[in-house]
């Protein structure tokens, strides 16, 4: 199996899985992790880079818990995810039972708002309603959970769920057992729950099994049993991969170094940055002939808590008989300027970034896949 050494600032996994036709594909990932403080000073993360993910990695329990970071092992991901983790901050020295939390980054512009506590109560005139919100003391978890959404499976007889979000709060068989319960605390300013029809809302990666993803994954019958098991039915659409919800999703690839503004995520307030471009080139070599493959951004995952951004990049192409075939993988980076070049570092505004040398992949044939 294909080994990589790699000696640049990303971590890089090789992968490989069939796709829905059975054939083999290698996959190769790209993850940069950057830091991005305060004052919007970026620096390559150096010391503990995020690795790429082979499944979802969940905030508890994979059956109970919304996705924290979804995995990159798909052979291929159209246009650009761009998901946000963190919590909600109340303004500092404001008794704010309220903080509307912004994202903003090429064509993606949103705005959620999480509310301190607060309970269902049961309307005038009928109808689940969120009673008022309490102040906000500490910061509020940006999780799904939290939002509108559920799965009520308490009734064997009838079942009531959101497959927008199975893991929110506010669907029940019965309604009314919910008053006096927490409510939801994240919410779309322009649709308040309870004020029409309620809409899940959140910054994270949706999981699979929700809307709209599922609608993407296919017929799983008894056609799909006896003649495509184990590999994905015929009307797979790759669109499954994509994990953003569908405001935080662009169908043109982003570029990387597109201005950032995250509001109400942090303790400041306001948090802004841009990253430096990076432009990697992968390329192979089988039995003496070259081929380039063509790649582009498909994931960039802002975490406010630790205030670091991930860009991640992949390629796949099928994989010959043997794996002895693969020559070589040659991986090029470079880092496209954006305003002011320097020898190894580019500045714009409040941006400053250094990197290392460039990186070069080069082949190793060993048994079993690595990242490096």
């Amino acid at each position: 199996m294909l080994q990589m050494s790699y000696f640049g600032p990303g971590k890089t996994m090789v992968h490989v899985i069939k796709d829905e036709d059975g054939r083999e594909q290698l996959i190769v990932v790209l993850k940069y992790t950057f830091n991005a403080d305060a004052q919007g000073r970026v620096t390559f993360e150096e010391e503990s880079p995020t690795e790429p993910l082979t499944v979802d990695l969940h905030e508890g329990d994979a059956a109970t818990s919304s996705i924290r970071k979804p995995s990159d092992a798909f052979h291929e991901k159209p246009g650009t995810d761009v998901l946000l983790v963190g919590h909600a901050h109340a303004p500092r020295g404001k008794n704010a039972s309220s903080v509307d939390v912004s994202l903003r980054m090429g064509p993606i512009d949103k705005t959620l708002r999480a509310h301190g506590l607060r309970v269902w109560q049961w309307g005038t005139f009928g109808g689940l309603s969120p009673g008022p919100s309490r102040p906000i003391h500490e910061p509020v978890p940006l999780l799904w959970e939290l939002a509108w959404g559920g799965l009520d499976l308490s009734d064997p007889g009838e079942l009531a769920g959101d497959f927008r979000n199975t893991l929110g709060r506010g669907v029940a068989v019965n309604p009314k057992k919910l008053v006096g319960q927490p409510a939801a605390q994240i919410e779309y300013p322009d649709n308040p729950i309870g004020r029409g029809e309620n809409k899940p809302a959140g910054f994270g990666a949706l999981c699979r099994h929700w809307d709209p993803r599922r609608a993407f994954a296919g017929t799983y019958d008894e056609r799909w049993e006896e003649t495509k098991l184990p590999y994905p039915p015929d009307d797979f659409d790759v669109r499954f991969n994509i994990s953003a919800p569908a405001d935080q999703w662009s169908a043109v690839p982003l570029r990387g170094d597109e201005a950032v503004e995250v509001k109400g995520a942090t303790p400041e307030g306001l948090w802004r940055f841009q990253l430096p471009r990076m432009a990697p080139g992968f390329s192979s070599v089988v039995l003496g002939q070259r081929s380039e493959h063509r790649t582009h951004l498909d994931t960039v995952l802002i975490d406010a808590d630790a205030m670091r951004v991930e860009l991640t990049f992949r390629v796949a192409f099928p994989m010959p008989r043997k794996y002895e075939m693969v020559e070589r993988l040659i991986l090029v980076e470079r880092q496209v300027p954006s305003v002011t070049t320097g020898p190894l570092a580019v500045t714009t505004g409040p941006l400053a970034v250094t990197t290392g040398p460039r990186g070069r992949l080069s082949l190793v044939l060993d048994e079993g896949a690595s990242s490096g």
